[in-house]
């Protein structure tokens, strides 16, 4: 067999330049993974994701059509670019959220960070597939939506690796930064790398040696020894997770109760805005706001409660609790959790004496604990063990009943109870009562898990809930956006009947709820008889001065379902298919993207900077 003609690959190199590919592939989609991670406490999902894709297009284009960048120019550049991306990524995001603008901050940042290192990595791709054959335009139109498929998609890869889920974005930007620079300094001593690295339109050379051992090629070797160091040193700029002791911002009126690391949102914190001291009091220097604790999953907040003079109950008595530590905390500083409450004011004649609720997502356990506190079996599905921590240990969640507590996703819950309950076995089906009540809250940085709004999963929760009971839902975004609609014909889909409120404690106008972005508590029953609330009396406030303000005018919140709607008619089939959610069809996240920009500017209304710089 004759050898291949000069500027035509073999077999074995064309194999060799196709896997080589792959892997510079794989580095970067593992390098965007990282990235987007090390945003999401500074943007969360919907701005960091609103242009990416767009940027990551533009760096795709470059790379691949300005002139040849060699692989022994584009490595290290990579490199060092990936190596230093736990700071550049989280300084560069710092200092573009200060401008308030969730659109092109995020841009800036990718444009800064990721977009140079997206370009020399589909550089050193163009050199290992070139091909005297295919030269020019034709063989990089062709490439070009390759990488960038290979980029963006196979990221949904990486969370279903446990050992990659549970990895620091820190690490994940190091590794890949460093297996750059090994490959960089590993170039010139591997021929067949060296044979495909050969400048594009000349023949590939066969080297007389097996390694090439010039100066400047064994001063690459030196490298080597600095990257213990590298990985070592190079930290992200925030907290240590989990924090070994409370920090004290030496500037900000900030305390950092708690910072853990999620795989789910990023990081969840528990943070304080502590009381004035009597030094601010007298010098007049207070600042709103003050006295309270957040929780905080990503870039949005969960919950908060007050602290120090903050700290009330209508009896003047006790605080309404401690937490785990004795400190005081006094109410919600939300009124959204206090209103999910009414659900218990809906009257039910048939209900029994025992009742018990399911709480799918958790917050700061603001519900939970009322609902306990009411002597009503409460069962807890919260996705995220780091907020069930949270609650406990410094939002005064004392559960009750420990084995009634489920960590893991709200529908794997639901489908296993509606299967047990239904199952041909007595004896299984008694273990189980259906539920009296539902709070499902589920929003958090701007969106929701699209899943658990589904037609299907509304279905299941039918079947493990009791014939009257009341199931109450929180979703947020203006009154007529295609999202808020979707949510509530989607439920009367299932339900016979949805009452509607919003959690404001001013009025609001109609106009006023379509601009405005706006919690919603949609009250919803399996029974088609109208749904009726009854009066709040005092044992229903807990000693709470927000729920003697929230649960008796409930009824002045109240929101008619067709001002939802609008010019939508709930007879009307083939126009309300737009909006029925089901497993096949759900364009919630998607419809919620914008929602998810108004309500990250909003976040950075409700706490300054530092709060959400601190993590």
């Amino acid at each position: 067999m004759s050898d291949p003609q000069p500027g035509v690959r073999s077999p074995f190199v064309s194999a060799a330049s196709n896997g080589l590919s792959l892997v510079v592939l794989l580095g970067l989609s593992l390098a965007m993974y990282g990235y987007e991670r090390t945003l999401q406490p500074l943007y969360g999902s919907s701005p960091t994701r609103h242009h990416l894709n767009k940027v990551v297009w533009i760096a795709c284009i470059a790379g691949m059509f300005t002139p040849t960048l060699r692989p022994s120019r584009a490595l290290p550049l990579a490199g060092a670019l990936l190596c230093a991306m736990p700071q550049t990524a989280h300084w560069a995001a710092v200092y573009t959220g200060r401008w308030h603008d969730p659109v092109w901050g995020p841009v800036a940042t990718h444009a800064l960070v990721i977009a140079p290192v997206l370009y020399w990595g589909i550089a050193v791709v163009k050199v290992l597939q070139k091909n005297t054959e295919l030269q020019g335009t034709p063989f990089q139109a062709m490439s070009l939506p390759v990488c960038r498929m290979a980029i963006m998609t196979l990221q949904d890869l990486w969370p279903t690796i446990d050992g990659l889920r549970d990895t620091p974005e820190r690490d994940l930007l190091v590794y890949v930064g460093c297996a750059a620079l090994v490959a960089w300094v590993a170039l010139p001593f591997i021929p067949s790398l060296d044979a495909l690295a050969a400048a594009p339109g000349k023949p590939a050379v066969r080297s007389s040696s097996s390694f090439s051992l010039t100066g400047p090629n064994l001063a690459r070797l030196a490298v080597l020894p600095l990257l213990p160091y590298v990985f070592t040193n190079v930290q992200s700029p925030s907290l240590p997770r989990p924090l070994a002791e409370p920090f004290v911002h030496p500037e900000a009126s900030l305390r950092i109760l708690s910072s853990v690391s999620s795989a789910y949102s990023g990081v969840v914190v528990v943070g304080e805005v502590p009381p004035p001291t009597p030094a601010m009091l007298k010098a007049g220097n207070v600042s709103e706001p003050h006295s309270l604790r957040y929780l905080r999953a990503g870039h949005s907040l969960l919950g908060g409660v007050w602290l120090g003079d903050r700290v009330t109950s209508l009896d003047r008595g006790t605080p309404l609790g401690k937490d785990k530590f004795g400190t005081p905390i006094g109410d919600s500083i939300y009124s959204a959790f206090v209103a999910q409450e009414a659900a218990v004011l809906v009257e039910r004649p048939e209900a029994a004496k025992k009742q018990s609720a399911l709480m799918i997502g958790l917050g700061t356990g603001i519900a939970a604990s009322a609902f306990i506190k009411r002597g009503i079996s409460t069962t807890i599905a919260e996705v995220d063990q780091a907020v069930y921590d949270a609650a406990t240990n410094y939002f005064g969640l004392e559960v009750a009943e420990p084995d009634n507590v489920h960590i893991g996703d709200g529908r794997g819950f639901v489908v296993k109870r509606a299967f047990n309950m239904t199952a041909a076995d007595a004896e299984t089906q008694k273990q189980y009562e259906p539920f009296d009540y539902v709070i499902h809250d589920l929003f958090s940085g701007g969106g929701v898990p699209g899943h658990l709004f589904s037609v299907r999963f509304w279905e299941d929760l039918t079947k493990i809930i009791k014939p009257d009971a009341v199931v109450a839902v929180n979703i947020a975004g203006s009154l007529q956006s295609d999202s808020t609609k979707a949510v509530y014909v989607t439920l009367r889909e299932v339900f016979p009947q949805c009452r509607i409120f919003h959690d404001s404690l001013e009025p609001m106008s109609e106009e006023k709820m379509k601009t405005e972005f706006v919690n919603w508590i949609f009250f919803c029953t399996p029974l088609a008889e109208p749904m009726v609330f009854r009066p709040a009396v005092e044992a229903d406030f807990l000693r709470s001065y927000m729920r003697s303000r929230v649960l008796p005018t409930i009824h002045e919140r109240e929101v008619n379902g067709d001002s939802i709607l609008g010019d939508l008619s709930l007879a009307d089939e083939s126009a309300k298919k737009k909006y029925i959610l089901t497993d096949e069809k759900n364009p919630l996240i998607q419809w919620q993207e914008q929602e998810g920009l108004r309500h990250w500017k909003l976040m950075r209304e409700v706490l300054p900077d530092v709060h959400w710089e601190t993590y």
